[in-house]
């Protein structure tokens, strides 16, 4: 049912892209998790490296409808938080080396507001919009909640926020969505909240062939199994939960899922059933 190249996915007459912004550092899982106990972890040792550790990719996904070239997420950037140090920051190569220039992006869509999935919203001097070419679109409910943000544990996120993305305003080239909007024909919007509040995901429909990006809803390929397990950065983790079990009740079997902080070029899959349980497979040589 789906045609597969060595670099992307076709739902339809989509083209669905892996882009990766580089990878953070491994870590144990209680990390990440820290509600999870490491008896949980070996039911599923295939959610974790030959080390046990949790890995986490800065993924953007690349899709390509008709005319339009759409950018979702856009990693850690140039300038993250101080205690990551030199970024990777290696979305520029990463799209390099599927044929692309920022210039040739004509949408961005960002899921949500965290700082890893904004990085390069602006050039490195912030002065300009890093994808001089393309229409931004983003949660006015993340929007609003990361503009008025006075949680001081969350503050990495809002600084970011607020130098690194809100300018993108300024510049008009900002549309800020509520609810389920379709963006282009074959591409619209689902509230997925829980991770932050105003987290959407994307729909992808093309010749009666479906797919979804899923932001940040999955951090390991374990939560298809484990939809309870909840990751540390979730603004609500109850509701992510239940955001988590209503997705997997429509991921059916053979839908084409892409989850940008699954491994680069495995990173998009889909879900099986076995024994009555969801498992995420990623297909093999994206």
């Amino acid at each position: 049912k789906y045609m597969r190249t060595p670099m992307n996915v076709k739902i339809g007459d989509i083209e669905v892209i892996p882009v990766s912004d580089g990878e953070a550092p491994p870590v144990d899982p209680s990390w990440p998790f820290p509600k999870v106990a490491s008896e949980g972890w070996k039911r599923h040792p295939y959610a974790l490296d030959s080390n046990g550790l949790h890995r986490s990719n800065f993924g953007g996904i690349v899709v390509r409808i008709g005319n339009s070239t759409v950018l979702v997420d856009t990693g850690l950037g140039h300038h993250p938080p101080k205690r990551y140090g030199a970024p990777p920051a290696e979305l520029p190569a990463s799209l390099k080396s599927v044929g692309l220039a920022p210039s040739d992006i004509t949408m961005v869509v960002f899921t949500h507001l965290h700082y890893d999935h904004i990085g390069w919203s602006l050039s490195e001097d912030f002065k300009l919009p890093f994808f001089p070419n393309a229409e931004y679109v983003a949660s006015q409910i993340d929007w609003d909640y990361w503009e008025s943000n006075k949680d001081p544990s969350r503050s990495e996120h809002s600084d970011t926020f607020k130098s690194g993305f809100a300018p993108l305003m300024d510049h008009g080239v900002l549309e800020l969505v509520e609810g389920d909007r379709q963006l282009i024909p074959g591409m619209k919007t689902l509230a997925t909240p829980g991770h932050t509040p105003g987290h959407i995901s994307l729909l992808l429909e093309s010749n009666g062939e479906n797919g979804i990006i899923t932001g940040d809803i999955f951090h390991s390929a374990a939560q298809f199994a484990e939809p309870e397990w909840s990751h540390r950065a979730d603004v609500d983790p109850t509701m992510g939960i239940e955001t988590r079990k209503r997705l997997l009740e429509r991921l059916l079997p053979g839908m084409t899922i892409a989850s940008g902080h699954l491994e680069h070029r495995h990173n998009i899959g889909t879900v099986e059933i076995i024994e009555g349980r969801r498992y995420w497979r990623g297909f093999d040589g994206i």
